[in-house]
């Protein structure tokens, strides 16, 4: 009889160990953390189990293998006693089975599912446990160590970058975290994978002005752009030199000074190539205090301009200034599925609008994706079929497309404009 509740003891404790590896290798460090953080009865057990996952699995094998092999001897005894020489096969048979259903499979779906709560149970115990085997658990830790090392075995990141983003939308699933918390986490890892030629404005949609000209005589022009730093350009418009401050100009006119040129009276810009990654521009831009960027090529053509906010609309969403329209208020509905949009709105109100998917990114100017098709600078009344949408230019400006008309294309209403071809 005694044997017998040894070996039932056994089984339990086999159970016991593996369903223990499964809930301790299942649970996070991150998750140990915020339960040692919360104070957890068996969080700090826990922790110090965690922190050596090589000499916890030492320790939880050590466990398992001691208890079924004691469980195989016990059993060989009694049913050798009960089955003669029939016992051995019989033990087998029967004890593998056991430990296979009540010794892994149960315990460790158990475990899986209820991960948390049977760590913090297990921990304590565990601890003390691998206080008694340390000596041997040090050396198959080290074994580990050893074999890696002439495997030349890379150990695996404890969490990577899809993962968290994954845990992320998770969470946002279940509502432990918003939605919004959700987006910042998406736009935060895929930041450093942005270049400066991702976000600029292109050049032809800088406002420019030449650094030839007089503060008297630029100030028509300063007066009707809606920005407070304006690029100068040399002789050609690619051939950026300076930026002009519009504060610094009101300040020069104050103090009589109206007849210097904006070269004269602009600052030095910083320059950065296209394929600037946008956490070392973000860098740029405070270590030297500077609200805009020019976005040059290999050849220090211009290319474009990047500002601060441009950037920090990367990680937040976009920044409406006050003098911007909302979405709603680009976008005017002249007809059923026949829309009048301002060239600046993003090409996603578009795309959410007729529910299609556009070439080019969702942050997009709706003018951006026009120009990417036609490659040059439409004129007004001119009308393109791209990308099965029919748009014709309802107003611009010798710089800058200003209102488009969008609809469906039912029908070939003008030629279709291939993103290499010229209209």
């Amino acid at each position: 009889m005694n044997e017998i509740l040894l070996l039932f003891l056994l089984l339990v404790l086999s159970g016991f160990f593996s369903g223990s590896e499964t809930a301790l290798t299942a649970i996070s460090s991150s998750r140990v953390e915020a339960l040692a953080a919360e104070g957890r009865s068996g969080a700090q057990a826990l922790a110090a189990l965690k922190s050596n996952t090589e000499r916890m699995l030492a320790t939880l094998l050590i466990g398992n293998n001691l208890v079924n092999i004691g469980a195989s001897a016990i059993a060989t005894v009694l049913a050798t006693d009960y089955f003669g020489h029939f016992g051995p096969g019989l033990a087998v048979g029967g004890l593998t089975l056991f430990i296979l259903v009540f010794g892994e499979v149960l315990p460790k779906t158990y475990a899986a599912r209820h991960k948390v709560p049977i760590s913090l149970a297990v921990a304590p115990p565990l601890f003390l446990f691998s206080k008694l085997v340390y000596p041997l658990a040090w050396g198959l830790e080290h074994l580990a160590h050893w074999s890696a090392r002439v495997g030349a075995m890379t150990p695996e990141p404890t969490v990577t970058e899809s993962e968290l983003i994954s845990l992320a939308r998770h969470g946002a699933l279940e509502g432990t975290i918003e939605p919004e918390e959700e987006e910042l986490i998406q736009r935060v890892f895929s930041f450093n994978d942005l270049t400066a030629a991702d976000v600029m404005t292109p050049r032809h949609m800088m406002a420019q002005l030449s650094g030839a000209l007089t503060i008297k005589e630029a100030l028509p022009d300063l007066l009707n752009l809606p920005y407070s730093r304006i690029p100068l350009y040399a002789e050609n418009r690619d051939e950026i030199t300076r930026v002009v401050y519009a504060r610094e100009v009101l300040e020069a006119i104050a103090a009589g000074d109206e007849n210097i040129t904006l070269m004269e009276a602009g600052h030095e810009p910083v320059f950065v190539p296209l394929n600037q990654p946008l956490d070392d521009m973000l860098k740029t831009l405070r270590v030297r205090k500077q609200r805009l960027i020019i976005v040059v090529d290999d050849l220090g053509a211009a290319q474009g301009l990047v500002t601060l906010e441009d950037v920090i609309e990367e990680l937040v969403g976009e920044i409406t200034d006050e003098d911007e329209l909302p979405p709603v208020q680009q976008m005017q509905e002249m007809a059923p599925g026949r829309v009048l949009v301002d060239g600046a709105m993003e090409l996603r109100h578009l795309e959410s609008y007729f529910e299609t998917d556009l070439s080019g990114k969702p942050t997009d100017r709706v003018s951006q994706w026009l120009l990417s098709h036609v490659e040059r600078l439409p004129h007004s009344g001119e009308e393109f079929t791209l990308e099965g949408m029919w748009v014709r230019v309802e107003k611009c400006t010798r710089r800058r497309i200003l209102k488009v008309v969008v609809e469906r294309a039912q029908a070939p209403v003008a030629e279709e404009i291939s993103p290499l071809s010229e209209a």
